[in-house]
């Protein structure tokens, strides 16, 4: 799917679950921290939406960034072939996040594989409710992780299980691209790190 369809389908399922979740503009506005006019032009697909925008809008609608970007309304599968399954790129630092796992997988586990370009920084603000944990497994490269005031620093096969109640950061330190999984199992609960 190319960059403009992508941004329109984002837009579409922002919209379609800010309605669902009966919010004005207005009130995500003042949920989130974006300025209305920034998820008015996202919405329409005016503007490709980054990482920490959409993290931000998510948190306020509480979804996770895999059910704005895997744009599924499908019932759940069982196999999703690589071809099928959803790209996204934040337009800021160029990561990228395929959507692995089937949507809406009956197990409730997501499978998010994500390259992290050499020199990239994605910053996520803490979720105030419905937090959960999550576990990223290193698979090429290296990353270092800050969460909060912690910087963890992953080579290949390292494995950290984390949350995101607090300011959670992937920085590719290095000068070779990294990629990694994030695991999350819907429905877990806050744990501490």
């Amino acid at each position: 799917m190319d960059q403009q369809k992508l941004d329109r389908a984002i837009g579409r399922r922002l919209k379609i679950l800010r309605t669902q979740a009966g919010m004005t503009l207005n009130e995500l506005a003042s949920r989130s921290g974006v300025s209305r006019a920034m998820i008015g032009r996202v919405e329409r697909a005016q503007s490709s939406a980054t990482a920490a925008l959409l993290n931000k809008l998510c948190a306020a609608l509480d979804v996770s960034l895999s059910d704005v970007v895997a744009l599924s309304e499908k019932p759940p599968e069982r196999l999703t072939r690589l071809a099928d399954q959803p790209q996204w790129r934040d337009p800021d630092s160029g990561y990228r996040r395929r959507h692995a796992s089937p949507a809406d997988a009956a197990s409730g586990i997501e499978i998010i594989v994500v390259d992290l370009p050499a020199g990239a920084r994605v910053a996520y603000s803490p979720w105030g409710r419905n937090a959960f944990t999550q576990q990223l497994l290193m698979l090429e490269g290296a990353v270092c992780v800050h969460i909060d005031a912690k910087a963890v620093r992953l080579r290949e096969g390292d494995c950290l299980d984390f949350d995101v109640m607090r300011a959670v950061t992937f920085e590719n330190e290095t000068k070779q691209d990294a990629r990694y999984v994030i695991i999350t199992r819907r429905g877990t609960s806050y744990g501490k790190m």
